[in-house]
């Protein structure tokens, strides 16, 4: 039952405010400047590091450094504080680098963005997703910095069209992933009963929501805007259990929840002895290119997690309509989502050593590492124990937030539906892993 409380209870502060280093560190009127401009740096040193190609080892240190390190670590961030690594992210301090520079502020984003922009951030997210597990992303350093230099053109882009950001609130696909698992972070800012005082913050929120907007707290990315000045004091930067009791999806997050098990699923298969199985039998029986191979694999997995989805929701949603019905699936399965992803982040995890070893080699010439060969399959009991267990919980949350959302008494009747995608999971994650992917 603690279990449950602590995924889908009521949202409760733990009688106490996140002060000392953290609260400081919210309400320090250098934060996040102060992090975002070295993460600039560092960005630049992995670009050039991305685009000069490996001299002495066998992987590409600005790719390792995004994908084996940063982006496996980041699962377990969100978890811990939200959406805080948004608040130090390098690109919307460009951005807003560039509207100083105007002449005149641009205008708010059009009522027409607002309303596409959910979708465009969900079909981004799925088109993102799908090229980085085709294009092996991970292991290519010219893609890595190709990504990383449009992310931040995109950001000054949209900075210079429209006030504040317009790119970090409604277009970037990562924010939109980040959003929807940070609706299981620890970390918010909550006005508590000073929500009248704490409503004047919301003219100074770089991304257009407030600390009395709960409905949108997803939004939020702890920049600590709203704690100065008018209204600031009565906002507070709280610890307390995440919730999704209460909260909703609208259908396009629904989608991103979709494509993400997709991806994650994908992703997952690949590390296993299953995708050299596929690949020579698609090519072999279909004629198809390993490109052809792998784009039809990938986009089938993601196209049956979106089907099952919409079957199920078309069969529970009587009386409530389609959409609606969706959106309840969809946040069902975010915590499905949120566990694939610390499962795959752990097993990536495992190659740590051996990622930090080859960038001391490339970095500073010492004696060459060696990455694992990709067809280097091992089964590591404790990892397996904890990718199971983690399916399992999120399994049960899933289950758990069908019965207590659905409407009409048929809880029952979706908890299937919810747990549905534990099972592929469970499944896959038995299987022996590499940790080269």
């Amino acid at each position: 039952m603690v279990v449950f409380q602590w995924l889908t209870g009521s949202f409760l502060v733990l009688n106490r405010r996140a002060s000392g280093i953290l609260g400081g560190l919210l309400r320090w009127r250098a934060f996040p400047w102060a992090f975002q401009w070295p993460m600039v740096g560092v960005v630049a040193l992995v670009v050039v590091l991305a685009l000069r190609g490996p001299r002495h080892s066998e992987l590409n240190p600005g790719a390792a450094i995004v994908w084996q390190l940063w982006w496996a670590v980041l699962p377990f961030f969100i978890v811990l504080t939200a959406r805080l690594w948004c608040a130090v992210c390098p690109f919307p301090v460009l951005g807003d680098a560039a509207q100083r520079l105007r002449t005149s502020p641009p205008p708010l984003p059009p009522p027409a963005l607002r309303r596409v922009a959910p979708w465009v951030g969900a079909v981004g997210l799925g088109i993102l997703g799908f090229l980085f597990l085709l294009l092996q992303v991970e292991t290519s350093g010219p893609l890595t910095a190709a990504l990383l230099l449009a992310l931040a053109a995109a950001a000054v882009g949209t900075a210079l069209l429209w006030q504040r950001r317009a790119w970090c609130r409604y277009l970037c696909p990562l924010g939109l992933m980040v959003g929807l698992y940070s609706r299981l972070g620890w970390l918010r800012l909550d006005a508590g009963k000073e929500s009248a005082k704490a409503a004047y913050t919301a003219k100074r929120c770089p991304l257009f929501t407030s600390a009395v907007a709960q409905r949108r707290a997803s939004d939020c990315v702890l920049c600590g805007a709203c704690l100065y000045g008018r209204g600031g004091q009565a906002v507070e930067a709280c610890l307390g259990r995440p919730s999704l009791a209460g909260q909703s999806l609208t259908p396009a997050e629904a989608v991103a929840v979709s494509l993400l098990l997709g991806l994650l699923l994908s992703d997952a298969l690949r590390m296993t002895p299953i995708l050299p199985g596929y690949m020579a039998w698609a090519m072999e029986t279909t004629g198809r290119s390993y490109e052809e191979a792998m784009a039809v694999g990938i986009g089938g997995v993601m196209a049956v997690v979106l089907l099952v989805q919409a079957a199920g929701a078309r069969a529970l949603g009587c009386g409530q309509g389609f959409w609606p019905a969706f959106s309840l699936l969809g946040l069902a399965w975010l915590p499905l989502a949120l566990a694939a992803h610390i499962g795959l982040s752990a097993q990536h995890l495992l190659a740590a050593g051996a990622v930090f070893r080859d960038l001391g080699a490339e970095v500073w010439l010492l004696a060459p590492g060696h990455m694992p060969q990709a067809n280097a399959y091992v089964t590591v009991w404790p990892m397996r124990a904890f990718q199971w267990s983690i399916v399992v919980l999120g399994g049960v949350a899933a289950a758990y937030l069908a019965r207590r959302l659905a409407a009409g008494g048929k809880g029952y009747e979706w908890a299937p539906a919810a747990v549905l995608p534990a099972l592929p999971l469970v499944v896959v994650f038995g299987q022996p892993m590499s940790t080269a992917c």
